[in-house]
């Protein structure tokens, strides 16, 4: 039977996987497409240069700051959680997995209403 600790970071690791998906979704569907890795299991070595590389070209969307800061705001709190795991895997602490689930939930709360305002404003 799996602790406590294993399964907290199955479900963050899940987490995290769910979330980076959304992301690529919204990448590709955004005024000016950005590429994401897509493999079914993308190492963090690949996953989080992609993400920073998002957080330097959100500004040359055009699209509105609102839209523009919710995809940055998705980017920095993925960014946020994947350290958050990372640390959590080497040592961890209950407020460390907390955290990593806080950043999880605001990237997922940004990142689906701007792919929201994307399917609303596909066509214009």
């Amino acid at each position: 039977m799996a602790d406590h600790k294993d399964e907290v970071l199955e479900s963050l690791a899940l987490s995290i996987s769910v979330i980076y998906t959304i992301l690529v979704d919204v990448c590709a569907a955004l005024p000016v497409p950005i590429g994401l890795p897509t493999d079914q299991h993308i190492p963090a070595e690949q996953a989080v240069p992609a993400i920073q590389r998002v957080t330097e070209v959100v500004e040359d969307q055009p699209m509105g700051e609102l839209q523009t800061m919710q995809l940055y705001t998705g980017c920095i709190h993925l960014l946020a959680a994947i350290d958050l795991y990372a640390l959590c895997a080497v040592r961890y602490m209950d407020t460390r997995a907390e955290g990593c689930a806080a950043n999880l939930r605001n990237a997922e709360r940004v990142l689906n209403t701007l792919s929201l305002w994307l399917v609303i404003n596909e066509a214009d």
